[in-house]
């Protein structure tokens, strides 16, 4: 057979393998689910939970979301102020800089999962924030670099730590997106906030500890020994997580690096071996052939 040909047809044997390969190794897949936008409204009020193809949606994802509105609504003009009054200073122009740019990415995919979730957003800040922009507007030199900052900083801290808890909590897909990119948001605001040497952190609130948890209904509160035995207990023992069917967490170790086609995997590279092998033959009988003629 020439060779050639040979290595054509081991070509085609090892495309053929591993395609098929890939088409058994990889589980079937389905449509994603078709974005519908809701009537304006439909998100709920009040105590309501409103299921949508989101996940649920409760009051404190609507608190939270609109909170992320009105936090853009007095920190977006404070920047634009900070620029203006304090073109001079650095560090307070980049805090400015992070604190429009920051807010116009927010208020992007806030007012995204507004339409998505039916929920109307407010469009003013709260009176007690046009009260902070107010203050900016009275002061001049160092002293708006005070207010600025403090007024800033302090607001991060609490929509940090509600955007924490929102997020450990949310049922709702796309408000956990928002309140993901809340904290990474809030927090480099903090940060470059903090780098203009003008926050009193003495006069932010402190954090407070985590209360006990208490004991099920029924059950006596642990005290003494028994409390230091339950403390060290590990929390997660017995507890066996779980995991979507269908993605590589769920492949057991019998079904290897490649899925379930290891076999399939392995065959493709013996026919390219066997091929390279029989090259090696071929070439060799070639030169016996050549020599054997000369000889005569």
């Amino acid at each position: 057979m020439p060779t050639r040909l040979l290595v054509a047809l081991a070509g085609c044997a090892l495309a053929v393998l591993l395609n098929t390969g890939s088409a058994i190794g990889q589980p079937s897949t389905t449509p994603s689910t078709p974005i519908s936008t809701p009537p304006p409204g439909s998100g709920g009020t009040g105590d309501e939970v409103v299921q949508t193809q989101w996940g649920p949606l409760g009051p404190a994802d609507r608190d939270f979301m609109n909170r992320v509105k009105q936090a853009g609504l007095w920190e977006k003009p404070a920047g634009e102020k900070g620029k203006a009054k304090r073109a001079d200073q650095p560090k307070i122009q980049e805090a400015c800089k992070h604190l429009i740019e920051g807010h116009t990415l927010l208020d992007n995919v806030v007012n995204r999962a507004g339409v998505l979730l039916g929920h109307t957003l407010p469009t003013e800040a709260s009176e007690e924030q046009k009260g902070w922009l107010a203050e900016m507007d009275a002061a001049n030199g160092e002293d708006f670099d005070v207010v600025f900052a403090n007024r800033l900083r302090a607001a991060h801290g609490k929509v940090y730590a509600y955007a924490a808890q929102v997020r450990a909590g949310t049922k709702n897909e796309l408000v956990r997106i928002l309140s993901t990119q809340a904290m990474i948001t809030v927090f480099d605001h903090m940060k470059v906030l903090e780098d203009t040497g003008r926050v009193d952190f003495a006069g932010l609130e402190s954090p407070q500890p985590l209360a006990p948890p208490t004991a099920a209904a029924g059950e006596p509160e642990p005290t003494g020994d028994n409390a230091e035995a339950e403390a060290s207990t590990n929390p997660t023992d017995g507890v066996v997580p779980t995991v979507p069917e269908g993605t590589k967490f769920t492949r057991t170790a019998e079904q290897g690096v490649f899925g379930e086609n290891n076999g399939v995997f392995f065959g493709a590279i013996a026919v390219l071996a066997l091929a390279l092998v029989g090259m090696r033959m071929i070439s060799r009988t070639k030169k016996k052939s050549r020599r054997g003629s000369r000889s005569y």
